[in-house]
């Protein structure tokens, strides 16, 4: 058997003692080291379980990372990729290069302004135009769906049933022959203004219209005054102008027109001309002495007023304008409205409105305009020349009070002399008989 020494002193010593006899140092045992060295290595394989647990979650990690940053990479490179493309597309032939900073950010400065397009005032007014007439056109074209909607009113642009005039840079006119409307393009919503004030946000329009842009664009060089790509529409305004005359040539009657073979076709008669000679005949009385002007038959002119918003004409049938038919042009609708409104009339009831077309008003006074103009001109100066007779009339009507005044004090003081006639009718007698 192997001595044992103390590791300290060198002193030897027993197998089992655990300090030395000599210098009292304490001396381990095989069992001790034994188990220390299984700590020891217990402890070291935990260690090592940690540290790759760590490792393990660390490269995972990394993994995960490698994977998010490839993916990124990849769908911005693809999107830039994109971008570039229509770039170097709208861009073809062009030698200029730009660099990659700066291109990136054109890129994506385009991209924000593609979301968030805008268009000319021009544009807009037209869409404007389009939600604006939408009930007109599919009742009088029985259009069902937007694009049949954007097709109809391009299609009355190019054929010249409509015209557009610019009266400003955000205001234009809208003109058929049945009326005209204003649209004036506001920052946040296009507004229309005639019979009253239709408004739509823009937003509503672009998400209306955006996708019918490219069959709108080629309308706005019919409009009058407008400019395109900063050339001026010169050919197409004078065009425009000539087809405005042409029209007026054809026989199109302004509103006032309008309104007067409106009021003639309601008239006594049973042709237009009958009905024309009807109205001159008043006329010709209207244009009478003024003590021999009829006060109850007297058309007292032509007015415009304003109900509930909506605008109306009136021509007015007497003296007092107590007694007056109603005109509704409604825009440019193909229908306009009458009504009647007289003492205990209103203008509120519908039981006196009537609605009708404008085609067949003015393809049955048509031929009569000349009539029309002369009617319409004749109830202007009745209209002018109303306020001195309804003075004369009041003086008269003095005159006349007066002198019935007058008759009846007269027939007063003839009755008070006529209480004494007989007695001196008797005296008179007398004498007669005297002289008898």
């Amino acid at each position: 058997m192997k001595k044992k020494f103390c590791p300290n002193c060198g002193h030897p010593l027993k197998q089992d003692v655990d300090f030395c006899p000599s210098c009292g140092f304490k001396v381990h045992s095989k069992k001790q080291t034994s188990d220390q060295r299984v700590n020891h290595t217990q402890r070291v394989q935990q260690i090592s379980k940690k540290r790759m647990s760590k490792l393990g979650i660390v490269i995972a990690s990394c993994i995960l990372l490698l994977l998010v940053g490839g993916i990124t990479g990849f769908y911005f490179y693809n999107q830039h990729h994109d971008q570039a493309a229509v770039i170097s597309h709208s861009k073809k032939g062009t030698k200029k290069q730009t660099p990659m900073g700066k291109k990136n950010k054109n890129n994506a400065d385009k991209n924000k302004d593609s979301q968030n397009k805008d268009y000319s005032n021009a544009i807009w007014m037209l869409m404007g135009y389009m939600a604006y007439a939408r009930k007109n056109y599919e009742d009088g074209q029985n259009v069902t769906s937007t694009s049949e909607l954007v097709d109809a009113v391009v299609k009355d642009f190019k054929d010249d049933t409509l015209t557009a005039t610019k009266k400003s840079s955000t205001i234009y006119n809208i003109s058929n022959d049945y009326g005209d409307v204003d649209v004036e393009v506001k920052p946040s919503e296009v507004k229309v203004t005639n019979d009253g004030t239709t408004i739509t946000p823009k937003s509503e329009l672009k998400e209306t219209f955006n996708k019918y842009t490219t069959k709108i664009s080629p309308v706005v060089k019919k409009i009058a005054g407008e400019t395109d790509g900063g050339v001026k529409a010169t050919s197409n305004t004078s065009s425009t102008k000539k087809n405005a005359k042409s029209s007026k040539a054809d026989g199109a009657f302004s509103n006032e027109e309008m309104v007067v073979a409106a009021y003639l076709d309601e008239f006594s008669g049973d042709t237009p001309k009958d009905k024309i000679n009807n109205i001159k005949a008043i006329l010709e009385k209207d244009n009478s002495d003024v003590s021999k002007i009829p006060t109850d038959d007297y058309i007292s002119g032509l007015y415009s007023h304003t109900y509930k918003g909506k605008p109306y004409y009136s021509i007015a049938s007497n003296v007092a304008t107590s007694h007056y038919k109603i005109v509704y042009l409604n825009g440019d609708s193909d229908q306009y409205t009458t009504q009647i409104v007289a003492p205990g009339i209103s203008i509120d009831e519908d039981t006196y409105k009537k609605n009708k077309s404008k085609k067949d008003l003015i393809n049955n006074f048509r031929p009569y305009k000349q009539d029309i103009d002369k009617i319409l001109n004749q109830i202007k100066d009745n209209k002018d020349r109303l306020p001195s007779i309804i003075e004369e009339q009041a003086k008269q009507g003095e005159k006349s009070s007066q002198s019935e005044s007058n008759k009846k004090d007269s027939d007063n003081d003839n009755t008070d002399d006529s209480s004494d006639e007989p007695e001196d009718t008797n005296d008179t007698d007398e004498d007669t008989d005297a002289d008898y």
